[in-house]
């Protein structure tokens, strides 16, 4: 018995980060048969976490319930219900990061990685994000750099959408990649879809999409430029990016396409390691056009891989 737990008791990593094990302590601990679970904090409830949320309760796409839970869910606007089981629902940021957990998964939007990421991570909780086009503002990249070092935690970036991503990233260790990409969806995913870079301010569409009768099209320029400007359709182009040449030398096209109403991505990669062509054509998330249906799934892998005895993609 160590700290008020059995050895055979299941414990929390936020147990071992709010105790004041010595190193010996430590290593007598982690020699012992005990359990790990990795505790979440969700941030979202929406098209991509309620599916994460669901994933962890029900114990399904691998997740295992002795391996991980999910400890509380922040929401942007209040709700009537305050327990979702026995996972505390709040729209309070205090009440949600005064909840224990090791890891926060961000699944709301551009607007929350600015407003948590850099406390979380200070925090020493890491921080899994899908919305990667809030890191097209360089201020805020280093900011979470900074603090992860000083929390000793872990700024993760969610795969989302994008193919390939382990082939391009790994080539891209070595200097020299160029990429191009082109993002295909049908007008509706774009109505609305306009935003000032690094803030919640809507702009006027670019173009009327209900009247296209071909495919049109409505951005072209660097892979930093789209995440900004189109934050909830276009976070896959970041994480591309910031995988292989970078934001600014990463070029893009953003199409809308009303004849064939697809998601589409084709993306052509030049490195070290050889070229690659991915030609992907997605399905959106049943409740919002602007989301690739596997979007919530690439965080359920993160998940997984980081709770199961097998990482798998690492």
């Amino acid at each position: 018995m160590l700290g008020g737990h059995d050895t055979d008791s299941t414990l929390s990593l936020s147990d071992l980060h709010r105790s004041s094990l010595t190193p010996a302590l430590l290593s007598r601990f982690q020699s012992l048969s005990c359990v790990m679970t990795l505790k979440v904090g969700l941030i979202g409830h929406g098209a991509i976490g309620k599916i994460v949320a669901d994933a962890i309760l029900s114990s399904t796409h691998g997740l295992l319930s002795h391996r991980i839970s999910l400890a509380a869910i922040l929401v942007q606007n209040p709700r009537e219900q305050q327990q979702f089981g026995e996972v505390l629902l709040t729209a309070d940021p205090e009440l949600f990061f005064a909840t224990p957990f090791d890891v926060c998964v961000e699944c709301a939007g551009q607007g929350a990685v600015r407003e948590h990421a850099v406390s979380c991570l200070k925090s020493g909780r890491n921080f899994l994000m899908t919305s990667i086009g809030a890191l097209t503002n360089d201020d805020l990249l280093e900011a979470c750099r900074q603090a992860a070092e000083e929390g000793n935690s872990q700024l993760q970036l969610a795969s989302g959408a994008m193919p390939g991503l382990d082939w391009m990233s790994s080539s891209a260790l070595e200097p020299g990649s160029v990429v191009t990409a082109v993002q295909t969806k049908p007008p509706s995913s774009w109505i609305g879809a306009r935003f000032e870079p690094g803030t919640d301010k809507q702009l006027d569409d670019i173009m009327n999409f209900n009247e296209l009768t071909a495919p049109a099209v409505l951005f072209e320029g660097s892979a930093r430029e789209a995440a900004a400007y189109y934050p909830k359709n276009s976070n896959v182009l970041a994480m591309l990016a910031l995988s292989t040449a970078g934001l600014d030398d990463t070029r893009v096209k953003l199409v809308a396409d009303p004849v064939n109403t697809s998601m589409r991505q084709l993306i052509e990669y030049e490195g070290s390691a050889g070229k690659i062509t991915l030609s992907v054509q997605g399905k959106q998330s049943p409740t919002n056009p602007r989301t690739s249906q596997v979007v919530p799934l690439s965080v359920i892998k993160a998940l997984r891989n980081a709770t199961s005895a097998v990482s798998i993609g690492v």
